[in-house]
């Protein structure tokens, strides 16, 4: 069996969806022969469309679609896969740019591909809304936790606790995060471009804090070993990484009832309103104070984790490309 697993061209910021499909591709079975494939072209031009469509044309067996370049589904009479990861990323803008998104991301590819594969329920309802006639192709196949995430117990420091914090984008809430961190001692570790808008935020609530951006995974794989708790307090997850990351690494999440979260987390974090300052800063109290409370979400977090493990996501995979 001939897998031909098709990636956006890599850019500096890119990490999640490679990160998250080499460790899949690890965990096949050794009779799956794997083909890689990084599109030549980045951004979403006509050209550039074409161009990376044509690069994967005569290509045999399998094409699995890993994310991003949807538009790769449009080939006809090809045993063709596509996952998708969310739907409001990729359907903004203008009423012209939503058309072209729509229906070069979703309609057309999305009467073309043998599979459409999400990463939630909730991803699952997103897409159904765009192309409702696609429910039958269309299955859920969670994401798996990244195998170079390893248990790494650590002594909570609860005078000055080490936050770390994902993500810079606006529905990563980082702003909210941070004015609920103003009266808590800490040390915020933030990955993600910060704008100038943030950094007045950081200065004016005099919040203690580190950046990072483009690193490795490695060096976010050691983030995690060296925080005490995670901040995800989104406003919107497709699927939401960090929060098994973060259990699988050991340490409590402080995240919200947002979009697919509950789904990925159930009972195993600390929910706070994305919206309410004040109780943001009461999840973060909750987990910093109540050593009773930490060590339970972490204990719920290592039973959470297990659905998630990536020789399980794999199989699943497996399964799915057997069956076209």
């Amino acid at each position: 069996m001939l897998v031909n697993f098709i990636f956006r061209k890599r850019g500096p910021s890119h990490n999640s969806i490679e990160e998250l499909f080499a460790s899949i591709i690890k965990n096949l079975p050794s009779d799956v022969e794997v083909n890689i494939v990084e599109l030549p072209h980045g951004g979403a031009s006509l050209k550039a469309i074409f161009l990376n469509i044509w690069h994967v044309l005569s290509l045999k067996g399998i094409i699995h679609i890993t994310g991003d370049v949807h538009y790769i589904g449009i080939i006809p009479f090809k045993k063709t896969i596509l996952t998708i990861h969310d739907v409001n990323s990729i359907i903004k803008g203008t009423s012209i740019r939503k058309f072209m998104f729509k229906t070069l991301w979703f309609t057309l590819p999305g009467l073309f591909v043998k599979k459409i594969t999400v990463i939630s329920k909730f991803s699952k309802q997103e897409v159904l809304q765009v192309i409702p006639w696609a429910k039958n192709k269309t299955e859920v196949i969670y994401n798996p936790v990244n195998p170079l995430i390893e248990t790494k117990p650590k002594d909570f420091n609860a005078k000055q606790p080490t936050i770390l914090h994902i993500g810079t984008k606006v529905n990563k809430n980082l702003e909210n995060t941070i004015k609920s961190l103003q009266h808590i001692p800490c040390k915020l570790v933030i990955v993600g471009p910060l704008s100038k808008n943030d950094k007045d935020i950081l200065e004016l609530y005099k919040i203690d804090f580190l950046n990072y951006t483009n690193i490795a995974y490695k060096d976010i794989v050691a983030l995690y070993q060296d925080c005490d708790l995670v901040s995800f307090v989104s406003l919107y997850e497709g699927f939401g990484m960090p929060i098994i990351e973060a259990q699988k690494t050991g340490r409590a999440i402080v995240t919200s009832q947002r979009a697919s979260i509950p789904e990925i987390a159930g009972d195993s974090v600390c929910y706070a309103n994305p919206l309410n300052i004040e109780d943001m800063q009461q999840a973060f109290k909750t987990i910093i104070e109540n050593n009773d409370m930490r060590n339970k979400l972490i204990d719920l977090g290592f039973n959470n984790v297990e659905q998630f493990e990536v020789k399980k996501i794999a199989s699943e995979y497996f399964n799915l490309y057997k069956k076209i």
